[in-house]
């Protein structure tokens, strides 16, 4: 008997440090481990616009690779588990449940593209995976709530300045739209017109919209000319400028074409020949060929880990995004949670990772750079800087 008593004591500690034991695995969030975190991104690897797919996940892992093989941060390699969603909002969806349910990420970063990740905001919000940094540049992620952080200068902020330089710098009467019917072509569009209307007390000369598997841009291109409009502000991506600017062209149409960050790629240019030349765009961090520290390294990453492909303005894109990751992660320190994440980035301020541009957080602005932009230009069949950077006005859609 007095053995029996002797021995419940000890079960009964032992029982209780089981539980305790459990209740930590239970309260730790999914795709940490001492010596792993588990990043997830959806992207276009295959569809209408795998170029930029492609290259951000190439960005993303080149830096990566590089902080893996000097052991991590704070001890943690980084592990990036991408999957295809050929830019299509149904297969975004099944691939973030995917990536959450199956693979247990910590975080989804860098998701492609304005209406595949918003089909999986609310999804993620409900699951608390952060949506840190995604390849999307809509005004949407800029007060979505805590589990939505982007990073550069928004769509409608990039509207307002192309709005400001034609009317006040080139003197345009008429400007017209083209934009893709979705949310990523309609944060642009409708801040433009927005701006038109409360601070010159215009309108666009037309609005011409089209969807995203579009490939015949005739019609479009017949009213842009009906409309007499000197310029057409783009929001698209890198495939559609260069037809529409071919189809404008075949019918005598020579207006100044210039648009959004999503356009300012080698391949708008690839594509386009001398159908783009002289097309403008906005231009939120600096080109692959700008001089900088952290240029230089991103130069160097890209040529050890991808040296099969050129150095382009979109994994530019993906190596920004995961060199702020990184930071975001040295500043967590050792007890990374994804709480601590959040408040991590959010520490940011002043940040400059040696490209001569700042990074900064605080309060409700829930963006870095965001007000950094500059003009750029295809000129000689390269894009080339049309202007300053310049701070952005904050350029509502409404």
């Amino acid at each position: 008997m007095s053995r029996r008593v002797d021995i419940l004591p000890v079960l009964a500690i032992l029982v209780g440090v089981l539980v305790l034991g459990l209740s930590a695995v239970t309260l730790a969030d999914d795709g940490i481990t001492d010596k792993e975190v588990t990043v997830g991104a959806g992207l276009d690897l295959t569809g209408a616009v795998a170029n930029r797919g492609v290259n951000i996940k190439a960005g993303m892992e080149a830096v990566f690779n590089r902080v893996n093989e000097a052991g991590g941060i704070h001890g943690r390699k980084i592990k990036l588990v991408a999957y295809d969603h050929v830019y299509q909002p149904p297969k975004a969806v099944i691939n973030a449940k995917r990536l959450v349910e199956r693979d247990k990420i910590f975080v989804m970063m860098g998701h492609l593209g304005t209406p595949t990740t918003k089909a999986i905001m609310d999804y993620l919000g409900e699951k608390h995976v952060p949506n840190i940094f995604p390849a999307t540049l809509a005004s949407i992620w800029t007060n979505s709530g805590k589990w939505h952080i982007g990073d550069l200068a928004t769509f409608a902020d990039q509207t307002g300045l192309i709005v400001d330089y034609l009317v006040k710098e080139r003197k345009f009467k008429r400007i017209a739209s083209f934009y893709q019917d979705d949310e990523y072509g309609l944060d642009g569009h409708q801040a433009g017109k927005a701006r038109l209307k409360h601070q010159y007390d215009r309108a666009y000369a037309v609005e011409v919209d089209y969807k995203r598997a579009d490939i015949d841009f005739s019609s479009q291109a017949a009213k842009l000319k009906e409309s007499g409009a000197d310029a057409v502000i783009l929001q698209a991506v890198y495939r559609e400028p260069p037809r529409l600017a071919e189809q404008c062209h075949a019918i005598g149409y020579h207006p100044l074409f210039i648009g959004v960050s999503a356009i300012v790629l080698d391949k708008t240019i690839e594509l386009g020949g001398k159908h783009v030349e002289g097309m403008m765009g906005v231009e939120v961090y600096p080109l692959p060929t700008d001089p900088g520290a952290f240029l230089d390294l991103y130069r160097a990453d890209m040529k050890k880990y991808f040296p099969h492909l050129a150095l382009d303005t979109t994994n530019l894109y993906g190596y920004q995004k995961a060199a702020l990751f990184v930071e975001g992660m040295q500043r967590a320190g050792k007890n990374l949670t994804r709480d601590s994440l959040l408040k991590a980035i959010e520490s940011i301020k002043d940040w400059d990772p040696g490209w001569g541009l700042k990074y900064s957080y605080g309060g409700d602005n829930r963006r870095v750079m965001s007000r950094a932009a500059r003009l750029v230009s295809v000129k000689d069949g390269k894009w080339t800087k049309a202007s300053e950077w310049m701070e952005l006005q904050e350029t509502g859609r409404k």
